[in-house]
Formats: structure tokens, sequence, C-alpha cells
């Protein structure tokens, strides 16, 4: 058995023989526990194209492509949010293998004055609980600032995605994700959008400081000196470089 594992060379069907081999043993196996746990389910009477059906899929799946798409260089920073609106930037943290995690952000109106900012020490958990606490944070903090027309920037695609898809109450952060969908649908204009993480520093900044602060949400009326030259770095829009497909 490990000779055959071990042997690369090509077959007639130009697939690796170790990975036909592998994907017959996994055959054999398989129609074994169906005879024996799926009421004696028989296997087909000619299995070869059904092996090497598998063996092709997996070979095309795992196989490196020789060629990279092509990507450009663009540069990017932080928008004012338009006349009348505001906009709260939200990041979430983890950090070290305890997973430690942590979330920040802030609410800035369209001169890009700061309205009010905040940073969390979660404790620990995953960077998805981070991103979510983030963003429910953001909203709850706005709304009760008075604020009835956001843009909340994630740069977390997936949690951009949780919040804005249907979600299973299978899910292990279901109560969480309902509480950033029911903030989003109170009764205000409020607009839920992905961004690059070079265009959220600020944000990025406030998430940081959290790690550093004592357990639970702490609100900053006032900017952290330590935040300041991310913020005049949005203010001014200091553009960052960032590689994306072209």
């Amino acid at each position: 058995m490990a000779i055959n594992l071990r042997t690369h060379c090509s077959t007639i069907h130009g697939l690796p023989w170790n990975l036909i081999f592998a994907s017959t043993l996994w055959y054999c196996w398989k129609g074994r526990n169906n005879l024996v746990f799926n009421d004696g389910q028989q296997p087909p009477v000619s299995p070869q194209k059904f092996i090497f059906q598998f063996a092709r899929d997996w070979y095309n799946a795992n196989k490196c492509s020789s060629s990279k798409p092509p990507r450009q260089i663009i540069s990017i920073h932080w928008i004012h949010p338009p006349i009348g609106r505001y906009k709260i930037n939200t990041y979430g943290s983890c950090k070290d293998s305890f997973r430690h995690i942590s979330a920040g952000g802030l609410i800035r109106n369209s001169e890009g004055d700061w309205i009010k900012g905040f940073a969390a020490n979660l404790g620990r958990g995953t960077i998805m609980e981070a991103e979510l606490w983030g963003v429910f944070m953001g909203l709850s903090i706005a709304w009760d600032e008075g604020c009835r027309d956001v843009i909340l920037e994630c740069d977390s695609w997936d949690a951009v995605i949780l919040i804005q898809k249907p979600i299973l109450d299978s899910h292990p952060l279901y109560n969480l994700i309902i509480d950033c969908k029911e903030a989003i649908g109170k009764n205000w204009r409020c607009e839920v959008t992905h961004i690059y993480r070079e265009m959220n520093a600020s944000a990025d900044h406030m998430a940081d400081l959290g790690h550093g602060l004592s357990l639970g949400l702490h609100v900053f009326v006032s900017p952290p000196t330590t935040a300041s030259n991310c913020l005049v770095s949005d203010s001014i829009g200091r553009a960052l470089p960032r590689a994306v497909l072209a």
C-alpha cells in the first residue's frame, strides 16, 4: 500500500497512480459503508468510471495554476459621507493564540468631524464575533446619538454578507447577527457596505485600543490622542496603495 501511495507516475488517463489508488480505496470503503449502514445498498457493477471521475474532479480542484490573475495597484482612502449623512466605521480584532478579541469604531459627519467613538475589550472569542460586535455597537451608539441617516463601513466581507443575507437559526452567532439586522431595520436610513482595510485605519486603531482596556464597552466623546494621525490622514484623503484584480 505504501509503495502505491508514493508512486506518482501518470496513468493512461493522465492522472497520478497514487491518486487512482487512493480513490479506489476510498470508493471501496464508501461502498462497504453503504452496504452495512444503508440497508444493503449495492455498488455499481462497473465502478471504474465513478472512480476515475472522482479522481479527475479531485485532481482538477487541487492542481496548482501556473498563472496568477493580473493585478493592478490602486490608491484608496477614506471618503467623507455626503452632506447630511453620518458614516460609521467599525473593526474587529483578534490577537495571539489565546484569541483575545476586541472591537472598535467611530462616527463622523460629512465634514469628517468626530461625533463619537468606541473601543471594547470582548475577552476571548472568534474574529467574526469581534466584527459583528463592532457593527452592533457602532449602530447602537449612532442610534442613541440621534443619527438617522447613516452609512456603516466594515472591512470584513464575511460579516457584511452575514448581516445582509438570510441566516439559519442553527448558526453559532445567530443571536448577534439578528441583533445587527434589527438595528439596521430601525426607523432610519441605514446602509451597510464593505470597504478595503486601507480605508478603515481609524476604526482599526480604535479596535486595537480596546485590547488594552478593561472588559466591556468604552465610549469616547472626544477622539483619543493616539488616533490623531489616522484621523488627519482620513480628513485630508491621504491615499494608500492596494493591489486589486485588474
